[in-house]
């Protein structure tokens, strides 16, 4: 068991390796409804809609796990018991699912189908690193998380119809 372990490991190693070879760009070129051309470098991303759905579903399962669910709990109240560490989890879950929203875009750009959520990406980016210093400085924003949670809903919406379904992944934040 442990060798079939080890090569299943070795292949993807190699997988992943031989994935990231080739350029880091590309360049794309689009016409308008006007008829104007244009061209654009974007990311050039192998396996760009697994990837993608691999980060969004981390940063999904992130949101939903250590931010959504501690304040439909009232985990985030002032007074209740395990407060700061809801918080500080908070606060790391939220600066690593802007990190895995930051992947997602790359690998959005990368994909002409997936291209469109681009911007969309940033927008929930955005709130995600704003509602991490908040969280991490020991404070919560019921209303910036509950509009994080639409965006989140929105977002995963939009990306079923473009073809790429996201299931939340829960990552271990430890304790």
């Amino acid at each position: 068991m442990r060798s079939l372990r080890a090569v299943t490991l070795t292949l993807l190693v190699a997988a992943i390796a031989v994935a990231g070879c080739g350029s880091s760009t590309k360049a794309i070129t689009a016409t308008g409804s006007n008829g104007e051309v244009t061209t654009r470098t974007v990311p050039n991303v192998h396996f760009a809609k697994t990837k993608f759905v691999l980060h969004m579903a981390l940063a999904f399962g992130a949101f939903h796990r250590y931010i959504y669910k501690p304040l439909k709990q009232g985990a985030f109240k002032v007074g209740s018991s395990g407060r700061l560490k809801a918080l500080a989890k908070a606060g790391v879950a939220g600066l690593f699912a802007f990190h895995e929203l930051k992947q997602a875009r790359a690998d959005a750009l990368s994909d002409g189908h997936l291209r469109p959520l681009a911007d969309r990406i940033d927008g929930l980016g955005n709130k995600f690193k704003s509602l991490a210093s908040t969280l991490k400085a020991g404070a919560s924003n019921s209303t910036a998380i509950l509009s994080s949670a639409g965006a989140v809903d929105a977002l995963s919406t939009a990306s079923q119809h473009q073809g790429a379904n996201i299931k939340d992944v829960t990552p271990a934040l430890g304790g």
